[in-house]
């Protein structure tokens, strides 16, 4: 599972560039081994379980006939991606922020340790969180397709054809 996760969030990869990657892949500088936690698995199955939890919200606990539309089906959408896009970030700012990530990855130091370049900025957990709004939009509407047929009133929305009666 985890690289399948990995993969798909390699698709976003040029958002939040290849350093930020190698430290959501797990590269342990020390080892020079991907032997910390995979945080595409973590990050990912937490993305999946609250796009679920959203589309059984709209289409059978919340299941309202007014809610059966295209317009209401997308603000559910949006809270989703919204919701993961924060879980993203902050997920990956707390390691920013707390010097978790680790220093082969964030800098290049000359031979004297002097500090050449940045590689990781804060600005790259934003991105990520946007790349997980987008991964999280996809798993909404796959879910949403495979869900919704069994929906009492809002088994309809969103559809991809307008057919008249």
């Amino acid at each position: 599972m985890e690289t399948i996760l990995g993969t798909v969030y390699g698709c976003f990869e040029f958002l939040f560039g290849p350093f930020f990657a190698e430290y959501l892949w797990g590269y342990n500088c020390d080892t020079q081994a991907y032997d910390n936690p995979n945080l595409f698995n973590s990050i990912g199955l937490t993305t999946i379980a609250i796009a679920l939890t959203i589309v059984l919200l709209y289409y059978y606990f919340l299941n309202h006939p007014r809610l059966n539309g295209a317009g209401h089906w997308f603000i559910f959408l949006l809270l989703a991606s919204a919701i993961n896009l924060l879980v993203a970030y902050f997920w990956t700012v707390s390691d920013y922020v707390s010097g978790n990530i680790q220093d082969c990855l964030q800098y290049t130091r000359d031979e004297a340790g002097n500090i050449l370049a940045q590689l990781i900025y804060k600005t790259d957990c934003w991105k990520f969180g946007m790349a997980n709004a987008w991964v999280s939009a996809i798993v909404f509407v796959i879910f949403s397709f495979m869900l919704k047929w069994w929906s009492s009133n809002c088994k309809h929305s969103p559809t991809l054809l307008k057919y008249k009666k």
